[in-house]
């Protein structure tokens, strides 16, 4: 039964993945995207290294519990969470995956247009976010 699931999703990709890692790392950036969305704590902590690096297009970097704070306590609240021209290269055990996201973001309704790059690991078999760094346009 699990394998028929994975095997479908896998098959239920977009056509830009090439490699089982490629598909992987996208159903690990659907995951991502989906948690920061809900502020869903448990899965943030399972997506993400203790050490991760979380950059912001501001200049300022945080560490796991301080960025899952801010979505857990809704000091950020993303209302959407959309990526484009999305790129992945996997190297080994190591994937970056390089994109462009548009958001809207409270408080404030703000809504921001960011170049994204995205650092994950393959840890025990499965892909994790080490680092996350956001760059204005």
């Amino acid at each position: 039964m699990i394998r028929a699931l994975a095997s479908a999703a896998i098959v239920a990709l977009p056509a830009g993945a090439h490699s089982p890692d490629e598909a992987a790392i996208q159903l690990a950036m659907d995951g991502y995207t989906r948690a920061v969305i809900a502020a869903d704590k448990a899965k943030l902590e399972q997506i993400t290294v203790p050490e991760i690096t979380y950059g912001h297009s501001d200049g300022r970097v945080q560490d796991q519990a301080t960025f899952i704070d801010a979505l857990v306590t809704r000091k950020t609240v993303f209302k959407t969470l959309d990526s484009t021209k999305q790129t992945i290269t996997v190297s080994g055990d190591t994937a970056i995956v390089r994109n462009h996201m548009a958001a809207d973001v409270d408080p404030g309704g703000r809504h921001v247009e960011l170049e994204m790059i995205y650092v994950w690991q393959k840890r025990g078999g499965e892909w994790k976010l080490l680092l996350r760094q956001a760059s204005k346009i």
